[in-house]
């Protein structure tokens, strides 16, 4: 009731971003959704020539390696039946030919597994991966998919295996927020994990998967996991299949994950990104740039962005 009258609007963020519990006693400094989606979709900070490659996981995926910024390698593409690969033009009419086009790059390529993105789903959705061991038991529904999407192609990656300890099916990515200041200065705005559970193959905090925050200097988890709200909004302080436990857990090759992040945020100067980095056994990769990166975790681990000075200046540029 307080924060309906002190917004002038009904605050269905209360729940979603934890605002109700005890340990959340600054209700007042957290943005409302309308100052969230004014941010967002503010066009000073959110540039469409920028936006645009950032969207498209496709164009995305190009850009990093026509700029050589480290990235999932790209396998192929294709735009329903008509397949693109090392610049040729395949089109494929059946199940069978679909099989037999991952069966020929799992052997050409050296590689037991390929993530499949479709160009418009988002927050984990139309996310798969194709396993060479499974591949005649993949569910039909899959290949039908394919053939009827637009979807890149890409190489599986394989994580560091101090992540992999703690989930070993999806591959846990590190959520850092990006912001380049009135100065032309990119900042670090909030970095945490983002890890899968219950056998999914995804991370996202949207697709069942929960996150914990990270300490901005050390890259060291803090002690407790959060769930969203639309799952139950529980709060661990272990895994709940594995067990590992988050306090004192340093994320590796965290400096030079926040690193790419802030001279990639230089190479796509969008002012505000959401960057998904994988860290592999030889540092960090971009998964993906997201123009419109949810603020739940940042403004968690700050309490709140109103009283922030990178979130107060960026409500003022909107």
């Amino acid at each position: 009731m307080q924060l309906w009258y002190f917004n002038k609007h009904f605050p269905l963020y209360y729940f979603g971003r934890f605002l109700y519990r005890k340990d959340i006693p600054n209700y007042k400094d957290y943005l409302s959704l309308k100052q969230y989606y004014r941010i967002i979709k503010s066009k000073k900070l959110n540039k469409v020539e920028f936006t645009n490659i950032l969207a498209n996981k496709l164009a995305f995926a190009l850009f990093c390696e026509q700029t050589k910024i480290p990235a999932p390698t790209v396998l192929g593409y294709n735009m329903k039946k008509t397949f693109f690969l090392g610049g040729e033009k395949i089109t494929m009419d059946s199940i069978e030919e679909l099989k037999q086009y991952f069966t020929s790059l799992f052997k050409k390529n050296s590689i037991d597994k390929i993530f499949i993105k479709t160009l418009s789903d988002s927050g984990g959705k139309g996310v798969f991966m194709v396993d060479s061991n499974t591949l005649d038991l993949q569910d039909v529904s899959l290949f039908n998919k394919i053939l009827n999407s637009a979807c890149i192609h890409q190489q599986g990656v394989v994580q560091h295996s101090a992540i992999n300890a703690i989930y070993s099916k999806s591959v846990n990515t590190i959520r850092i927020d990006t912001y380049i200041d009135d100065l032309n200065i990119p900042h670090v705005l909030s970095t945490t994990m983002r890890i899968g559970s219950g056998g999914n193959t995804v991370d996202n905090v949207s697709s069942g998967g929960f996150f914990v925050p990270a300490d901005l200097v050390s890259g060291e988890l803090l002690p407790h996991a959060l769930q969203s709200m639309i799952f139950g909004g529980k709060k661990f302080t272990k895994h709940p299949d594995t067990g590992f436990e988050f306090r004192g857990f340093k994320i590796p090759y965290f400096q030079e994950a926040k690193d790419l992040c802030l001279s990639t945020s230089m190479i796509i100067p969008n002012r505000l990104i959401g960057w998904d980095i994988a860290i592999t056994p030889h540092g960090p990769i971009i998964i993906e740039g997201n123009p419109a990166p949810g603020f739940l975790i940042g403004e968690y681990y700050h309490g709140g962005y109103l009283k922030h000075p990178l979130g107060k200046e960026m409500l003022e540029n909107a």
